[in-house]
């Protein structure tokens, strides 16, 4: 089966805006099918990119290894999301590690395939809307990390992570090295959220039971 006809729902990838559905289905056919399980690594910092992909189905987590040996995790990208295009188009080195989180499926385009996709000018605009919203993306997340409290990043955090379920597949201590506190201060917040019926927390998993609670947390209301 073709591709475009297999996965429907990336037609509304960012990637795509305003192009016409003809050449949104060319795009989405000439791509390569992939499936990984959760740790596999798609995109390697400081390698080069052999192609674009973009998220069929799973999480994808982004992360920078600093030269110090620290890890910082940029972002868990998700369906229709796509990866490694600006290091595609430019042939750069990843500025980013992607690892699957759970299993994943995965369009790639190869890089000769991205290269004449990318002659058309909505493609071109596209990658570049892309880029400006991850830039003010990164720059509210930035926000968020340097002035808000802890209850309200942890809710930030947790909205982020969620999957279509409501789960939050990470743990408690996964929460902790984003916040850059210890385990026992998340675990702390966490119950709060739970007391007043924002989450719910069994067997060590977490569910979203009020996302437009959390919502109101983190905006201070």
């Amino acid at each position: 089966m073709r591709l475009s006809l297999q996965f429907p729902q990336l037609a509304k990838a960012d990637l795509f805006e305003d192009l016409p559905s003809a050449d949104i289905a060319t795009f989405l056919d000439s791509c390569e099918l992939r499936s990984v399980t959760s740790g596999t690594v798609l995109l390697e910092q400081d390698q080069h990119a052999e192609g674009m992909l973009m998220i069929a189905y799973g999480c994808v987590e982004v992360t920078m290894t600093t030269p110090d040996g620290h890890v910082a995790v940029l972002h868990h990208a998700r369906e229709a999301e796509t990866l490694g295009c600006m290091e595609t188009a430019t042939r750069q080195p990843c500025v980013a590690w992607c690892t699957a989180v759970g299993d994943v499926t995965y369009l790639f385009c190869p890089l000769d395939r991205f290269a004449d996709h990318l002659a058309h000018p909505l493609i071109q605009r596209n990658v570049m809307r892309i880029m400006r919203a991850r830039m003010l993306r990164d720059s509210l997340r930035k926000h968020v990390d340097q002035h808000y409290t802890l209850d309200r990043r942890v809710c930030a955090y947790l909205l982020r992570l969620t999957d279509r379920s409501n789960r939050v597949p990470h743990s408690q201590g996964y929460i902790a090295k984003l916040a850059s506190c210890s385990r026992q201060s998340i675990n702390r917040t966490l119950a709060v959220l739970r007391e007043d019926g924002l989450i719910t927390i069994e067997k060590g998993k977490i569910r979203l039971l009020d996302r437009e609670g959390l919502e109101r947390k983190l905006a201070g209301r």
